[in-house]
């Protein structure tokens, strides 16, 4: 038979387990209602600025590779532009480019849209 030390001992470690499950419960309850009304309070903006193409590449991805060009837009800047699907590569001719930027860790990412001109030759 168990000895009264032994089996408040073990009552006793069980019970700091229970309550380090509480414990654990609340925390990853209290960070899920944190998260998302943090994610409840991110804005999306867009804004459309016109460019020409310089390049064009593609890069390894999970999926294939992922193409994109290089534009430089009106304001001076260069920017890299993520192309969703087939496009025709026309350097020198303008482009529609659609930056979205959010206000969360204030990321900016930049869609190929069309282009302005129309298509060479035919």
């Amino acid at each position: 038979m168990r000895s009264y030390k032994e089996i408040l001992s073990f009552l006793i470690i069980r019970e700091q387990l229970l309550l380090a499950w509480k414990i654990m419960f609340f925390i990853v309850c209290g960070s899920l209602v944190f998260g998302s009304l943090t994610l409840m309070r991110i804005n999306i903006q867009t804004v459309d600025f016109l460019g020409i193409v310089i390049a064009h590449g593609a890069e390894p991805s999970g999926a294939g590779r992922e193409a994109y060009l290089i534009v430089k837009l009106d304001n001076g800047e260069s920017v890299r532009v993520r192309v969703a699907g087939w496009f025709d590569f026309r350097p020198g001719q303008r482009a529609l480019v659609r930056e979205i930027t959010t206000n969360f860790l204030g990321l900016k990412k930049y869609e190929f849209k069309d282009y302005l001109d129309q298509p060479r030759g035919g």
